[in-house]
């Protein structure tokens, strides 16, 4: 995801009152050059966070998995198909998603979910091995 875009779902959470704590990009956090097995591990020190992301986390024998697994996160990845976008069209799925995603965050503490592009009748989240 866009900084800018994360940064503008953010100022949209707020000013829908939505009890999103926080919204934020990985660069904010921590730098360009952090590897997944470093800030995923660090993150969890802080809690369990809801992480939306268009890498699958397969590197390294699936170690990035269960770095995500044992720190107690809720991925949200985002389908292949977002990545060949243009930011526009991104930014309008992702924003349109982002009820449902906020609603399964709710319901669900952990895990992995698939975003699916496509935003027509039935689409709906599938459940990743994490």
């Amino acid at each position: 995801m866009s900084p800018h875009l994360a940064l503008a779902i953010g100022e949209l959470c707020k000013a829908a009152e939505d009890d999103v704590d926080v919204v934020t990009h990985l660069f904010d956090r921590y730098p360009r050059s952090a590897k997944d097995l470093d800030w995923i591990p660090d993150l969890a020190l802080t809690g369990s966070w809801v992480v939306v992301s268009i890498d699958r986390f397969k590197k390294q024998h699936n170690a990035e998995r269960e770095a995500l697994r044992k720190g107690g996160h809720l991925v949200f990845v985002l389908e292949k198909e977002w990545s060949g976008r243009p930011f526009w069209e991104k930014a309008e799925h992702l924003i349109g998603w982002w009820p449902q995603i906020m609603k399964a965050a709710r319901l669900q503490s952990s895990g992995m979910l698939s975003v699916p592009f496509s935003r027509r009748t039935g689409a709906k989240f599938k459940q990743l091995s994490l």
